[in-house]
């Protein structure tokens, strides 16, 4: 293992592309959002849901798996990478003429069909980039990826910006994701190319991955039917301008957890080291686990309280009845944070079924849950469903970490942050008066110096991510 020896620096890289990578997606939506309207947001929406849903299986969770094989052992790259890269691309091709299919069969519209075909083309892309993507991240070298990630993002944000300014419309936003994955994706090779050498696939291997990253798959397929099923529901059960509120409502949430991603990615190494080992891993993944709740508890406390100048600010006075249910949902930004700790904790300890079976309980309740709400409650049923899935989920991930990793210390972690949040919030309600990015940066000042003096957080823990 090459990459073991602790050059750090490494989270930092791959930190600043991930915030690059939420800058932009945050400036993509406010674009679509603005000249879109709630019912082209809803239909975007819509797209991105059936994409995310299939997408599960462009890659079955291949990258995670390689990610994990090769922190243990890196002689072996070249096979796994180019075993990879070849099930992905057949995998890619059947599941984007599934979500055309699908487009076609059952919604009929010419400009849906159109742009899922371009959605699932800039899917499979950036599913063939995650497999040398995986391989870097195990040998801790986050640059390369972070580059290459970057570089796409800013072809996303330019042809987006353009498509729109020429009168484009919806297909322009696809239009550009499929670029952003082709910029991506020869990024991210060519280093590759250079840093390794030609990838070796094998039809062995490849079939092993595939069979071996299924649960992966799964998970990843479960845990898109409960993040996103409410909006394909409320697409065909409410019309377009109910999956645009919820959509309005739920784009900052679902930014807010690139951060998390980032954080989980950098300590998956670390982590699948740790097998058989429960004191180490109980502490490794207890500092994941305090960092992200320092992370998100403010975020939720303040989301919640100014939630309707931010949706306003954000999407325009036609985003105003998505303030309601985007406070509720600001609940969702800690437990997400903490489900993605855990899950990924139960992932490098060898425990992918369980984390599989809390997917798929996942999705099952949150079909369940929004199939009898939304009819009745609409936008508001499916803020509800979303937070009782995330609660249940965190009951069911902590159980299963317990004999491989003990210690975590959530309760004294949470207390901690939530009292600094709690400080914040009334900082923020102080500043009501003022502009809404006033009150956030009064926020952010508040909480950072409460949390330093109850133990939210501490110079320590940002000298031990630089390490990462």
């Amino acid at each position: 293992m090459s990459g073991a020896g602790g050059r750090g620096g490494n989270l930092v890289a791959l930190g600043l592309g991930q915030l690059f990578r939420l800058g932009s997606a945050f400036g993509v939506n406010v674009l679509l959002m603005r000249h879109l309207g709630v019912e082209g947001f809803g239909v975007y929406g819509y797209v991105m849901t059936l994409i995310g849903l299939v997408g599960a299986f462009a890659s079955v969770g291949m990258e995670r798996l390689i990610n994990r094989e090769l922190a243990r052992d890196g002689s072996k790259r070249a096979a796994l990478v180019g075993s990879g890269l070849l099930a992905t691309a057949l995998l890619s091709l059947g599941c984007g003429a599934l979500a055309v299919g699908w487009a076609a069969g059952v919604d009929g519209r010419p400009a849906v069909i159109g742009a899922t075909a371009l959605a699932a083309v800039a899917m499979g892309l950036h599913a063939l980039a995650a497999i040398p993507e995986a391989a870097f991240h195990a040998d801790h070298r986050m640059g390369p990826s972070a580059r290459g990630q970057m570089a796409g993002r800013v072809a996303l944000v330019a042809g987006t910006a353009a498509g729109v300014g020429l009168g484009f419309g919806l297909q322009a936003v696809f239009w550009a994701q499929v670029l952003d994955g082709l910029v991506t994706l020869l990024w991210i090779g060519r280093a590759a190319w250079g840093w390794m050498g030609a990838p070796a696939p094998d039809r062995a291997t490849a079939r092993r991955l595939v069979r071996e990253g299924l649960p992966f798959g799964l998970q990843l397929f479960f845990g898109a039917v409960y993040l996103s099923v409410d909006v394909l529901l409320l697409e065909l059960l409410a019309g377009d301008a109910a999956a645009g509120t919820f959509r309005g409502a739920v784009m900052l949430i679902t930014l807010f957890p690139i951060l998390a991603n980032t954080l989980t990615t950098g300590y998956f190494p670390r982590l699948a080291r740790r097998l058989g080992d429960p004191a180490g891993a109980g502490e490794e993944l207890g500092f994941l686990c305090r960092v992200l709740l320092a992370v998100s508890l403010p975020a939720a406390v303040g989301g919640a309280l100014v939630a309707g100048p931010l949706l306003q600010l954000v999407g325009g006075d036609g985003f105003a009845a998505s303030a309601a249910p985007f406070a509720w949902m600001c609940a969702l930004i800690p437990l997400r944070y903490l489900n993605l700790a855990l899950s990924t904790g139960l992932s490098t300890l060898d425990r992918q079924g369980d984390r599989t079976r809390a997917a798929l309980g996942s999705a099952l309740l949150s079909v369940a849950l929004n199939a009898a709400l939304i009819p009745r409650f609409g936008v508001m049923g499916a803020a509800w469903t979303a937070i009782a899935v995330e609660v249940a989920q965190a009951l069911w991930l902590r159980t299963r970490l317990r004999g491989v990793a003990e210690g975590l210390g959530l309760g004294p972690s949470a207390a901690r942050s939530g009292l600094g949040a709690l400080l914040m919030g009334a900082a923020v309600w102080a500043l009501g008066g003022q502009h809404v990015l006033v009150q956030i940066a009064g926020g952010v000042v508040v909480f950072a110096v409460a949390g330093r003096a109850l133990g939210a957080w501490s110079p320590a823990d940002l000298r031990r991510l630089r390490r990462v």
